[in-house]
């Protein structure tokens, strides 16, 4: 499977949860997310909104903002490392407000974990309790972390 394919895959996933938003924090390893939004080569619907924030903190508290107001779910979509421990606060907020918000981060491949690469850290945890990590479960009052790895070539489609 090619990251641009996995990651039309994740998007499609917070579509049919009902995400007509996305917030998204641009950086490298979130390329792929991006390209699958892109209408040229996505699979985006029409009606979808999607916001470009240059801090991960302040685009978490956006998204949880649409997420309460509109009171359906609001996908963010950052880059690895740090960027996604800025989500944390917000995500906090979320879990106990009840807002649907679903957490989509790009991870470096999982063999990089441990080495001490650049933006490398443990995503798939990092939310604890805070957040679900099984798409098959949630329950849509809570966040939901996907965390998506992708290697070398980024965009390979």
């Amino acid at each position: 499977m090619t990251n641009i394919s996995a990651a039309r895959g994740v998007i499609q996933q917070a579509l049919d949860f009902g995400a007509e938003t996305f917030i998204v924090c641009g950086g490298s390893r979130n390329a792929p997310l991006i390209a699958a939004l892109s209408p040229e080569t996505g699979d985006r619907q029409p009606a979808t909104t999607i916001y470009t924030f240059v801090d991960e903190r302040s685009a978490a508290y956006f998204a949880l903002g649409r997420a309460k107001r509109d009171e359906k779910p609001v996908a963010v979509i950052t880059t690895s490392g740090t960027a996604v421990a800025e989500l944390l606060p917000a995500t906090i907020e979320a879990f106990y407000s009840g807002a649907p918000l679903i957490l989509i981060t790009a991870d470096r491949p999982s063999r990089f974990r441990g080495t001490g690469a650049p933006q490398t850290i443990d995503q798939i945890s990092i939310f604890g309790s805070y957040a679900a990590i099984d798409p098959a479960t949630w329950n849509r009052a809570t966040p939901l972390h996907i965390n998506i790895e992708f290697d070398e070539p980024l965009i390979d489609e």
